[in-house]
């Protein structure tokens, strides 16, 4: 029929497709593509999370730096550690927590973590508290890029975790922000039998405690307004809905259930604040009770 283009499915109408800027990984050769078991069909609306593990979580907890960052100690931030562990167990996590390590030391363990087997798990997650700035975060001893933590697990890198949720949740304090506070203290702070391509950089959720250029508070007794919210969400609703809609929650609640109180600095009093969720996600996550105990 005259004027009607028909297509066998989305995104196949037998045309070229042509990139309007070529992007090209460090060490990377387009003429030799990566490969991995995919595990999960390709149209299938939710993530495979019924292997033998959940999968790996680590929480990075920066609390002191050394003195010659001139960093205030983030009172408030063993809360947060210790909330965030139990809940991530109770979600069936194997979970390991970390204080205070340089940034040699914190790179060690995110390479370590991203060369591991991650054949029998479901997914990967990765927690950080720290100071931070635009771009920035810090280590014991120094600053680094955000990125540090996540440019090891591109499925061309890390292929057993091809095609799996790679989560991370960053807690970062924007600097300058913390002062004496009263009386309630807040600072701030199965494989498809058809093949098919994945971008290496699909399966990632960057979930940051706030927007770009804005300050992220912490309570210095209760922990941060984001691991507050997103362990409350975590506990009470955590296999019942997809984490997108539970981060959806956590953002609403940091919104519009907290507000800053530092009544000695007006300039920081009632303040507000948004989480900033990036996904990369190309299904919905549900953390449905695993029948396999966990080791």
């Amino acid at each position: 029929m005259e004027g009607v283009e028909t297509k066998n499915e989305l995104g196949s109408n037998g045309n070229h497709d042509e990139t309007d800027v070529k992007f090209k990984q460090p060490g990377s050769n387009p003429d030799f593509p990566s490969f991995a078991i995919l595990p999960v069909d390709r149209d299938s609306e939710a993530y495979n999370m019924n292997h033998a593990k959940r999968g790996k979580a680590y929480i990075f907890n920066h609390e002191n730096f050394n003195p010659n960052l001139d960093l205030k100690a983030r009172a408030g931030t063993s809360k947060d550690r210790d909330n965030l562990y139990m809940r991530l167990r109770e979600l069936d996590f194997d979970v390991t927590y970390f204080n205070d390590l340089t940034f040699n030391e914190l790179n060690t363990e995110i390479v370590k973590l991203a060369n591991e087997d991650h054949s029998d798990h479901d997914c990967v997650l990765v927690a950080l508290m720290s100071h931070g700035d635009d771009g920035i975060l810090y280590a014991k001893d120094q600053q680094y890029k955000p990125e540090k933590l996540w440019s090891h697990f591109t499925s061309d890198q890390c292929p057993t975790l091809a095609g799996k949720p790679k989560l991370f949740f960053i807690q970062g304090d924007r600097l300058d922000a913390g002062t004496t506070m009263l009386p309630r203290i807040t600072e701030t702070d199965s494989p498809s039998a058809v093949a098919y391509k994945i971008p290496t950089h699909a399966d990632f959720l960057i979930a940051y405690s706030t927007v770009p250029g804005f300050y992220s508070w912490r309570n210095t007794t209760n922990g941060s307004w984001f691991v507050q919210a997103l362990c409350y969400v975590l506990s009470e609703r955590g296999r019942d809905d997809d984490l997108l809609s539970l981060m959806t929650t956590v953002s609403r609640i940091v919104s519009i259930g907290f507000e800053s109180n530092t009544p000695q600095d007006s300039n920081m009093h009632q303040r507000k604040q948004i989480p900033c969720v990036t996904s990369l996600l190309t299904r919905k996550i549900y953390f449905k009770r695993k029948t396999t105990r966990r080791i």
